[in-house]
């Protein structure tokens, strides 16, 4: 498994959305926690699942935002970016396995749009967060972030400065 320190969730899921914003947060080059989609994330994630068992935080890395009968959850605002978002549960499911000797099962959970996702760390799905960390570690631990690169994401990024300033 590779040195996985300093790499968390939000690292994780940012760099299948813009491996450069991944870059920032790796290097705790934060955003302002005033940006409107911030608070707005914030809401939805403080509003919903109240019974649940909330952010339950392992190793300094993961930030579990629920956890009940062998399975953990990640809730999101929306589905927009909904394949990062089951490859950041993956990742946490990975490193359960092969750091905690836990196997469970994850639960993507979308409350605005009512949706549900079930995550199960299968060997393809394994493999897949294996490849993706052997190709994020080099970026992330590089000395200059990666150039910038335009997206449709770009224009509601809380980085924007940092790349188009």
């Amino acid at each position: 498994m590779p040195n996985l320190a300093h790499l968390n969730g939000t690292i994780f899921y940012a760099y299948q959305v813009c491996p450069r914003e991944a870059w920032f947060y790796y290097h705790r080059l934060n955003p302002s926690q005033e940006h409107d989609l911030l608070l707005l994330g914030r809401l939805v994630h403080e509003g919903s699942y109240q019974r649940a068992r909330k952010e339950i935080f392992v190793d300094r890395l993961l930030k579990i935002d629920l956890f009940r009968d062998e399975m953990i959850a990640e809730v999101k605002k929306s589905s927009r970016h909904k394949e990062a978002a089951k490859l950041q549960l993956a990742f946490y499911l990975y490193y359960l396995k092969h750091e905690k000797g836990l196997i469970l099962s994850g639960l993507l959970l979308f409350p605005k749009e009512r949706k549900t996702e079930k995550v199960e760390l299968k060997p393809e799905l394994e493999a897949e967060i294996e490849k993706l960390l052997q190709e994020m570690l080099p970026v992330l631990t590089a000395e200059k972030p990666p150039p910038p690169v335009k997206s449709k994401f770009c224009r509601t990024c809380s980085f924007q400065e940092m790349c188009w300033g």
